[in-house]
Parts: C-alpha cells; sequence; structure tokens
C-alpha cells in the first residue's frame, strides 16, 4: 500500500503535517480513541470503528443542556463507521481487512481482540506495512507479564493505582487525589501516539510495519521514575504532599483575597529570588537548611519559613503574588478556573478555543484548539463529534468500493 493510494480516496480536507496518513481506531472511552483523534488534528484521516446500535461508551456520558460535552470534546476530527467486528462472519471479515490494508495505522483498545478472530499474524498479512498499537489496562501477555493480570480490566483510578502514582497524591492521612481530567489515560493517549508515528516513520523508510504495545498503568509508572531511582537508596517513600512539594516555596498557596496562586522555586537561584520577593532574610533561611528537600522544610527553621510564606501571601491578592514574583523572573500564576481561561487575554491572543458544530447534537461548542502550534501545517478542528454510523456508507463506498446493493445488505444483515 502507499501513501499516494491512501490520500487518491481521502474523505477529509486536506491540511497538517499527518495529512495522507489513515488511522483506523476500534476501542471505547478515552486511551485508544483520543490518542486516534490527536492524530486526527493534525491532519490524519481517522476512522473510528463502533458497534452498530451501540456505539463507543464515551456516547452514553450523561450530557448536560442537550450537549454531551465529553464526547463534543473528544470525539472532534472522526469518521464514525459502524461495523460488528466478527471475524468468523466472512462480511464483516471483508470490510475489517480491507480497512486494514487502506490504513497506515490501526489503534485499538479491544477487550477481547482473540474472541472476536483477530490477531496480528492476520492484520500483518493483510498489510505488512501497517503500524499496529495495542491499549490496554496491563499490556498484551505476547509482550511479558502475568497473563491473568493482563486479562484485567482497567479504568483510569485502577492504572493510576497500579502504577503507583496514586499513592503520591493527597495529603497523608486524608483522600487520595486521582484528579477529575482522567490523568492516566490522557498520558496513555500521548504515549501511544508517540509509539505510533516513531514506527510509521521507521516505516516510511523500512516499508516494515511494527507492533506496539502499550500498558495503561506503564504510562503513569513511566513519570515517577525519579521516585523508583530515589526509593532504591533511601528505603523511604515518597510522602504525599498535597499542595505542597517536598521543597519550599512550591506549591499552591491561600492569598489574602481567598483565592489561591501556585508559586515553584526550583534550586537555589529562584529560592532566594523568592525570598527577597517576600522580604525575608535570605542568610537565615538558607536553601540548604529551610528549603532544599523534604528533610529541610520539617526542620525546625524549615517550618519557620514555611509560616512566614503563609503570612506573606495571605497579606497579598493572587494576583499581587503572581505579578510581584514574575517581575523577577521567579515562577508564580494564579489559579485559574476555566471561566477565567475562557476570557484571559493570554489564552485569547494565542487562539486556545475554537468553535465549532456538535454534529452529534447539532449545537455548537467551544473548546481548547489544537495543539502544539505548527508554523507551515497548522493543525485544525474542521468537523465536530460525528453520530453513530454517520460515515459508514460513505467509508463503503470511496474506499472500499461498494455498490449500493451491497451496502443495503449488509444494513440488513445488521453488519453495520
Amino acid at each position: 500500500m502507499s501513501t499516494e493510494s491512501v490520500r487518491s480516496a481521502s474523505l477529509i480536507p486536506e491540511f497538517g503535517t499527518l495529512s495522507g496518513v489513515r488511522v483506523l481506531s476500534s476501542g471505547n472511552i478515552i486511551a485508544a480513541p483520543y490518542a486516534a483523534g490527536l492524530m486526527a488534528e493534525m491532519g490524519a484521516e481517522v476512522i473510528h470503528l463502533e458497534r452498530p446500535g451501540v456505539g463507543d461508551t464515551a456516547r452514553a456520558v450523561p450530557g448536560e443542556f442537550g450537549v454531551n460535552s465529553f464526547w463534543a470534546a473528544q470525539a472532534r476530527n472522526r469518521l464514525s463507521m459502524t461495523l460488528e467486528l466478527d471475524m468468523n462472519n466472512e462480511k464483516s471479515k471483508e470490510i475489517f481487512l480491507g480497512l486494514i490494508r487502506q490504513s497506515d495505522i490501526w489503534v485499538e483498545s479491544l477487550v477481547w481482540l482473540e474472541k472476536l478472530g483477530i490477531n496480528d499474524e492476520m492484520i500483518m498479512e493483510a498489510n505488512p506495512q501497517i503500524v499496529i498499537v495495542h491499549v490496554s489496562g496491563y499490556g498484551k501477555k505476547e509482550f511479558g507479564g502475568i497473563p491473568e493480570v493482563c486479562d484485567r480490566p482497567s479504568f483510569d483510578i485502577i492504572g493510576q493505582a497500579f502504577s503507583g502514582y496514586l499513592s503520591l497524591t493527597g495529603v497523608d492521612g486524608g483522600d487520595f487525589s486521582p484528579g477529575k481530567p482522567m490523568l492516566d489515560d490522557y498520558l496513555t493517549s500521548y504515549y501511544a501516539v508517540f509509539g505510533a508515528l516513531s514506527a510509521y516513520i521507521r516505516r516510511l523508510k523500512t516499508g516494515k510495519g511494527e507492533i506496539v504495545d502499550l500498558a495503561q498503568y506503564e504510562a503513569a509508572s513511566y513519570i515517577m521514575n525519579r521516585e523508583f531511582v530515589e526509593y532504591q537508596y533511601s528505603k523511604r517513600l515518597p510522602p504525599r504532599t498535597g499542595t505542597r512539594s517536598d521543597s519550599q516555596p512550591y506549591g499552591v498557596y491561600q492569598a489574602g483575597d481567598g483565592r489561591y496562586v501556585a508559586v515553584g522555586t526550583v534550586g537555589p537561584s529562584t529560592y532566594y529570588r523568592a525570598l527577597k520577593v517576600m522580604g525575608l532574610d535570605t542568610d537565615y533561611f538558607d536553601f540548604i537548611s529551610c528549603g532544599a528537600s523534604y528533610t529541610a522544610t520539617q526542620s525546625p527553621k524549615g517550618k519557620e519559613l514555611a509560616a512566614k510564606i503563609d503570612e506573606w501571601m495571605r497579606s497579598h491578592t493572587a494576583q499581587e503574588v503572581e505579578d510581584l514574583y514574575n517581575k523577577t523572573k521567579t515562577p508564580a500564576a494564579v489559579v485559574n478556573t476555566v471561566a477565567d481561561c475562557l476570557t484571559h487575554p493570554h489564552f485569547l491572543s494565542r487562539d486556545n478555543f475554537v468553535t465549532y458544530i456538535d454534529d452529534n447534537s447539532g449545537k455548537e461548542v467551544t473548546s481548547f484548539d489544537v495543539i502544539p502550534k505548527m508554523k507551515n501545517n497548522p493543525g485544525k478542528v474542521w468537523r465536530g463529534g460525528p453520530k453513530l454510523g454517520q460515515d459508514t456508507e460513505n467509508i463503503l463506498r470511496t474506499i472500499l468500493g461498494f455498490s449500493d446493493e451491497k451496502i443495503a445488505g449488509l444494513h440488513a444483515d445488521k453488519i453495520i
């Protein structure tokens, strides 16, 4: 399969750095579909396979005001095709492998892959150049791992717990803080894209496909590398520091106006600049004794400094803290709410928000625009989240060359 043949049958506008790349997506909710969606925002043509009459589980997320905000924000730029993925049915198999032959990348998070009769050998035989990306909770047993664990189901909070990441959140003795944004799901999506495009670049050089395997828990564990290294020598579990770090001043503080501000110092330079901003004695509160580590912050002098910092924060508004810190190139930012972001002049100057029609609800929605920005071949949002099966017939006609009669038969057999 050549890249040129894919482009000639493309069903989407031409734009972005991934124009001409076709991605087949099959799975539910976040990690795998969102990975495909990230590529769609950079110009890849993404065909998202959904079960007829059921669809992606994300469609069932309750929506307020007539809009499923989850779907409207995450499913943009996708083509929705319905298909029963049962390889025991020859008609289903013909369609699925036909799409595999016409695709560059297949991203999947199907729980019952073997039960559906799908395996890597079948896919690579149909298209030796394709990049397969498996996304699962615990990884595919073919890549290692305890088979019984590999077969377990998982969601975001499960991945955070198993990975060890959740143990770092919240405050000792208090609740854990898995967070409203599905951190592990989205991390997994970005690593999946990294793996997909790394393998795709190699395919362009060699003509050979690749099989990528990514476990959800691994994405969260990977960002904990520092903790793994430190524990080997200290044998001390990292503390659950809540809104504060294991150094200071670093964390979230409440200002005098009731709002919150995040400040960050890393290393002696920013530490001493922060203390000078607050008018504190830099000789008395030296970096090593008071701010460099968890041990320092918990020392008597470190705790004295913490009290001084809190007192200073309460004597200023959050905006004053942000302004005073940043005047000396010391990192600080008011903790913006969603409403603040939508009206903040920097967000607006960066054109961070985009408005489009959500096809699923027919309503206009505003969400965050495509990142990262590209100077010469920018990504874009060209459509909202599609209705279930909105593009099925067009895909079958244009990409696979099916006749109207054959498509009608597939509807009658409930395959699409």
